[in-house]
C-alpha cells in the first residue's frame, strides 16, 4: 500500500513538472500516459475482454456431429453452425478510446551527439512512444477476431506488426493472431504465408507458444492435412485451460481418428470423457465417438463386450433420454468390431427408431446401416437409409458429395428392383389356387392392418407427450412476468432461409417424405397409374366433348367395386392388379424383362458390380431368351467378360452377338476379332478422327468428311459423340445440293440418335426441307455449318423458330442505324480474344468515335456486334477499314455482315438464323461476297 502510494504521489510530482498533454514527449509524460492508459482505460476494457471470453468459451454448444472449431468465436463465420454468446464491443471501445486520445506521436527533443548512435536513430524513426499503447492495438484485434470481426481484425494486427517493429514478441504475437484471422475467412496460404514470417527465437512465453501451436494445428485442419495437425493441435491441447483444454483434446481426438490413427483418437476421446471438468454432452459425445475407434486389434472382445454392457446401462438413464440413438449407434460400432454384423444391423436400426431429435445423430445410424445393406449388395434395402441420411446430413458433412452421388445410383436401382419384384409377385399370385391367392391377400391385409395399428398408437404417444409438455410450459409460464410467448417459428433442419427449390437440405428431405408415402418411383407423368397410355389420351381429348360420369347414379353396385377397388384393405385392391389376362402378363413379363436389363446396366457402368449385373442379365436371358435386349446384353456381356480375364466367354458373346445380330452396325462391328481393341482405342481415337474430320470440313473436303464418318460408324458404334460425324456428313450433301441424301441422312440422324444434342437442328432443318424449303448449295460448308445456328437459346423458341419465317419480313433500309456484326465459331475462335482485338483496333484507330462492343452465343455460334453506326454506308466503311488492316485481328474464320439495327432485332427475337436474313424473299441465295461488293472504297477519315 504504502509502495502504491510513493508511485502516485511520484506521476503527481511529474505531471506538475511536465503536463498531461499527448503533444509533449518526455520522459516524464510517457510514463505518465503509459501509466492512465493501463489502470484508467484499457483495464476495465481488458477486464471486460477476459471475462466475456471465459463465459464464451465454457457455455458455448458444440455441435459434436461435426468438427469442432478450434475457438468458438470461429462458428460467427457459419451462420449454421452454434453461435456463440458474447459481445466485445465494450473492449472495443475501451481500446479505441486509449488509442484515440493517449497516443503520443510526437517526436522527442533531439539530443545533440547521438546522430550516430544507431539506437538512437531506430528511437527516433518510431511512430509511437507511449510505452504500453500497443497493448491498446492487441486489444482492439482480439475483441474484433472474438466478435468475428476476421478481416478488421487481421487489419488492426498487421498494422501491430508493421508499427511496433522494436516489440519483437509484440510483432510474432500480431502475425499468428493475423494469421488465425486469415484462416478463420478461409484464407489458408495467406495464413500460412504470415505464419511462415514467425520466428521461433521470438516464441518466449508459453502463450506464445500456445498461440503458434493453435495456429498451425488450424492450418494443417484447413488444408485437410490430419497427420500434421495432429502434433501441434496436442501441444496446444496440453498448455490450454479451462474448457478450451477439453474442446481442444476432442477436437485433438476427431482429427486422429480422421487421419486414421484409431489408437491415438481413443485416447483423446478416453480423456475427454474422463475429465471432471467438461460438461456432460461432451463426455457423453467422447465416449460414443470412442466406441468408432474400437476394434479387436486394439481391444480384447473381452473389453468390447464389457463396453456394449456400459452402453446398455446408459440406456437405462433418465438423462440419456434424448441420446439414445446416439448410444445404439455406438453399440452398432462395437459390433461390428466384433464382428457380428446381424446385431450391428440391429443396433443401427434400432438408433434410427428411438431417435427423437432427427438429425445428424439418426443420419449417422443410417447410413452406417446403408453401407452394410449396400457391401451386402441389399441395394433394395441400401436406398432407403441412403435417403434419409442424405436429407439429414449438411451440405459441409465430409464426402457428403460422394454419398449423394451413391444415393442417386441407388434411387435408380430401386425403381427397376422394386418393378421387378412387385411384377415377380403378381404373377406369382396370378398363378396360385385360387383359396392359396386370397390366403395371400389376407395376410397383406392383415400385416397393412397391424402396421396402421402400431402406427396410431406412436402418433397418440406422441400427441400425449405434446400435449403434457405444453402443459408444463404453461404452468411455468404462468409463475413468470405474465407476458405470452410467441409461437415458435418453423425453422429448417439446415437452417438456410434460401427458397425450397434452392435450399438442397429441403429438397432431400421432400423426396425422403415422398418414398416413405409413395415409394420410389419414376418421375414421369400419372404416375399414380397403372395405365397411364389410357390417361394419357385422356388427358389430350377436349374437355367438351366429355359425357357425364352416370356410374355413381345408375350402377350403384359398380360404385361400391369401385370403392372396394381402391381401398387397400379389401382383396378386391389386390384383385384388381393381379395379370388376370394375357395382355396383363403380357406387361409384367415386359416390365421384369425391362428392370432386369436396366438393372444389370446401373450395377455395371455406375457400381462396378459385375457379378450382380451378370446375375440380373443371366436371369434375363434364360427366363425370356427371345428378349429384346440382347444386343446390348451381348455387346456389355463381352467387355465385362475380358476385363474379368474370362477370355473363352467373351468370345461366345463375340460370337452370337455377330451371327445372330450380323445385318446390324453392332453385329457388323463385333465381327471384327480386334473389336475389343477398338473399343479401347476408340476414347482417345475418336476425338482426333472428329477434329480432322471437321478440318476437313472447313477444308471442304467432303470426300475425307464421308471417310471419317463411315470409319467412325463402322468401327465406333458405340461412340458418344457418332452423332457429330453423322451431323456433318449430312452438311457435305447439303452444300453440294443433294436434297435427297441430306434428307435421308438427317431422318436417319434424328430416328437413331434422338437424344442427341444436334437432333433439334436436324429436326428443324429435315422438317423445313420435307415442306419443300430449297437448300442452299453455295458450294462451302463454313457458312453452312455456322450461319444457319439460330439465334437464340430458348428450346421453345428454337423449335418453333422454323415455322415462323413466312410471317417475317426484313425492312433492309439503308438509311436505319447500322451494326458491324463479327459470326464465328466458339470452338475455332476465342471470344475473348476477338472482343480484345477488335476493342483494341477501335481505340488505336479512331480517336473520337467510340463504338459499343456486345458479344453474344448461341449454341457453337458466336456473335460479336459492333454499335453505334448511324447507316449501311458508315458501317461499310469501318468494315472496309478493318478488314484491309492486318492487326485487326480479324481471321478468314471470322465472317462479318453488316445489318440494320431494326432487322438484327427482328431475327434475334424471331429466333431465326443469319442464313434466312440473307436468304430473305428479295435476296435468296445472296452470299456474303455480294454483300461486301457494297462496301465502298472510300476512306474513313471522317470517322477518326
Amino acid at each position: 500500500m504504502m509502495r502504491l502510494l510513493l508511485w502516485i504521489m511520484a506521476i503527481a510530482v511529474l505531471l506538475a513538472a511536465g503536463g498531461c498533454s499527448t503533444r509533449k514527449n518526455t520522459a516524464a509524460n510517457r510514463q505518465y500516459q503509459s501509466f492512465i492508459t493501463r489502470y484508467n482505460i484499457l483495464f476495465n476494457g481488458d477486464e471486460h475482454y477476459r471475462q466475456t471470453l471465459a463465459d464464451m468459451e465454457r457455455s458455448y454448444d458444440d455441435d459434436f456431429t461435426r468438427l469442432l472449431p478450434v475457438h468458438p468465436a470461429e462458428a460467427r463465420r457459419d451462420p449454421k453452425a452454434p453461435q456463440p454468446q458474447g459481445d466485445f464491443g465494450r473492449s472495443i471501445e475501451k481500446a479505441q478510446k486509449a488509442i484515440r486520445v493517449r497516443s503520443i506521436k510526437k517526436k522527442p527533443r533531439r539530443q545533440a551527439g547521438r546522430r550516430s548512435d544507431p539506437e538512437y536513430r531506430k528511437w527516433m524513426q518510431r511512430e509511437e512512444y507511449n510505452p504500453y499503447l500497443h497493448n491498446a492495438w492487441m486489444l482492439l484485434g482480439r475483441s474484433r477476431y472474438m466478435n468475428g470481426e476476421f478481416l478488421p481484425a487481421a487489419t488492426t494486427f498487421m498494422y501491430v506488426a508493421n508499427h511496433f517493429s522494436w516489440l519483437p514478441q509484440t510483432v510474432a504475437e500480431a502475425r499468428i493472431w493475423q494469421a488465425r484471422s486469415y484462416l478463420a475467412e478461409g484464407w489458408t496460404g495467406e495464413a500460412e504465408a504470415t505464419l511462415g514470417r514467425v520466428r521461433e527465437s521470438d516464441l518466449t512465453s508459453d502463450e506464445l507458444r500456445h498461440q503458434y501451436a493453435l495456429a498451425q494445428a488450424e492450418a494443417a485442419i484447413a488444408r485437410r492435412d490430419w497427420q500434421s495437425a495432429a502434433a501441434p493441435l496436442r501441444q496446444a491441447a496440453a498448455t490450454a485451460k479451462g474448457a478450451q483444454k477439453t474442446r481442444l483434446t476432442y477436437l485433438l481426438g476427431q482429427v486422429m481418428l480422421a487421419g486414421g490413427d484409431k489408437a491415438g483418437a481413443a485416447e483423446a476421446f478416453r480423456r475427454v470423457e474422463k475429465s471432471s471438468s467438461a460438461a456432460y454432452p461432451m463426455r457423453f459425445n467422447a465416449r460414443i465417438r470412442r466406441s468408432e475407434t474400437t476394434g479387436l486389434d486394439a481391444m480384447s472382445a473381452d473389453r468390447l463386450r464389457n463396453e456394449l454392457k456400459a452402453l446398455g446401462r446408459m440406456t437405462s438413464y433418465g438423462r440419456n433420454a434424448r441420446y439414445l440413438d446416439q448410444i445404439h449407434y455406438a453399440a452398432g460400432n462395437i459390433h461390428i468390431a466384433l464382428g457380428d454384423t446381424a446385431m450391428a444391423m440391429h443396433s443401427y436400426a434400432l438408433a434410427a427408431e428411438k431417435s427423437e431429435r432427427r438429425g445428424v445423430d439418426m443420419a449417422l445410424a443410417r447410413l452406417a446401416l446403408g453401407r452394410l445393406y449396400f457391401e451386402r449388395a441389399d441395394y433394395d434395402h441400401a436406398q432407403p437409409c441412403y435417403a434419409e441420411a442424405v436429407a439429414l446430413l449438411p451440405e459441409t458433412f465430409e464426402g457428403i458429395r460422394q454419398i449423394r452421388d451413391r444415393s442417386d445410383v441407388l434411387d435408380e436401382l430401386a425403381v427397376y428392383s422394386r418393378t421387378v419384384s412387385l411384377n415377380d409377385s403378381l404373377l406369382r399370385l396370378a398363378d396360385m389356387p385360387e383359396t392359396d391367392r386370397l390366403k395371400a391377400i389376407d395376410a397383406i391385409i392383415e400385416r397393412l392392418r397391424r402396421e396402421e395399428q402400431a402406427k396410431a398408437e406412436e402418433e397418440e404417444r406422441q400427441q400425449r407427450e405434446a400435449e403434457a409438455a405444453d402443459n408444463s410450459a404453461g404452468i411455468a409460464a404462468s409463475t413468470t412476468s405474465g407476458n405470452a410467448s410467441a409461437p415458435t417459428a418453423f425453422t429448417r433442419q439446415s437452417g438456410d432461409g434460401s427458397w425450397y427449390f434452392y435450399n438442397r437440405q429441403a429438397i432431400e428431405a421432400g423426396r425422403a417424405e415422398f418414398r416413405r408415402r409413395w415409394g420410389t418411383r419414376k418421375p414421369e407423368d400419372n404416375w399414380r397409374r397403372s395405365d397411364k397410355a389410357a390417361y394419357a389420351a385422356i388427358d389430350d381429348t377436349d374437355t367438351n366433348d366429355a359425357k357425364p360420369d352416370t356410374t355413381a347414379t345408375d350402377d350403384p353396385q359398380g360404385a361400391q367395386s369401385a370403392t372396394a377397388a381402391s381401398d387397400p384393405h379389401e382383396r378386391a385392391y389386390y384383385l384388381a392388379q393381379i395379370p388376370a389376362d394375357s395382355l396383363s402378363r403380357k406387361k409384367a413379363h415386359d416390365a421384369i424383362q425391362e428392370g432386369l436389363f436396366n438393372l444389370g446396366l446401373i450395377l455395371k457402368d455406375k457400381l462396378d458390380d459385375y457379378t450382380e449385373a451378370r446375375r440380373h442379365w443371366n436371369r434375363l436371358l434364360r427366363q425370356y431368351p427371345d428378349n429384346i435386349y440382347r444386343p446390348e446384353l451381348y455387346h456389355n456381356l463381352y467387355p465385362m467378360a475380358a476385363r474379368i480375364g474370362d477370355n473363352a466367354e467373351a468370345e461366345r458373346w463375340r460370337l452370337l452377338m455377330a451371327g445372330e445380330f450380323a445385318d446390324t452396325p453392332l453385329g457388323k462391328a463385333m465381327a471384327n476379332p480386334d473389336y475389343l481393341r477398338d473399343l479401347k482405342e476408340m476414347h482417345s481415337r475418336q476425338e482426333q478422327l472428329y477434329a480432322a474430320a471437321y478440318e476437313a470440313y472447313l477444308a471442304n473436303d467432303n470426300d475425307s468428311v464421308r471417310s471419317a464418318a463411315e470409319y467412325a460408324r463402322t468401327h465406333y458404334p458405340t461412340s458418344q459423340i457418332l452423332p457429330k460425324f453423322l451431323f456433318i456428313d449430312a452438311l457435305t450433301y447439303a452444300t453440294q445440293g443433294d436434297a435427297g441424301e441430306f434428307r435421308s441422312r438427317l431422318k436417319h440422324l434424328v430416328e437413331t440418335y434422338p437424344q442427341a444434342d444436334m437432333a433439334p437442328l436436324a429436326a428443324g432443318w429435315l422438317r423445313e426441307s420435307l415442306k419443300g424449303r430449297k437448300i442452299n448449295s453455295s458450294g462451302t460448308n463454313v457458312r453452312g455449318m455456322i450461319w444457319a445456328t439460330r439465334l437464340t437459346n430458348d428450346s421453345t423458341m428454337l423449335a418453333a423458330a422454323t415455322d415462323s419465317l413466312s410471317g417475317i419480313s426484313f425492312e433492309r433500309d439503308a438509311d436505319a442505324p447500322h451494326l458491324v456484326v463479327l459470326a464465328f465459331a466458339v470452338d475455332t475462335i476465342n471470344p475473348n480474344i476477338l472482343l480484345y482485338n477488335v476493342a483494341r483496333y477501335n481505340f488505336a484507330t479512331f480517336a473520337v468515335r467510340d463504338f459499343d462492343l456486345e458479344p453474344m452465343q448461341f449454341g457453337p455460334l458466336g456473335l460479336l456486334a459492333v454499335k453505334g453506326f448511324a447507316d449501311r454506308a458508315e458501317a461499310s466503311r469501318y468494315l472496309t477499314m478493318m478488314l484491309a488492316d492486318p492487326d485487326s485481328g480479324i481471321t478468314p474464320e471470322v465472317r462479318p455482315i453488316v445489318i440494320s439495327q431494326p432487322d438484327f432485332t427482328r431475327l434475334i427475337g424471331a429466333g431465326l438464323s443469319l442464313d434466312d436474313y440473307l436468304n430473305g424473299e428479295e435476296e435468296e441465295g445472296e452470299e456474303l461476297s455480294e454483300l461486301s461488293e457494297e462496301i465502298g472504297d472510300e476512306g474513313g477519315s471522317n470517322m477518326r
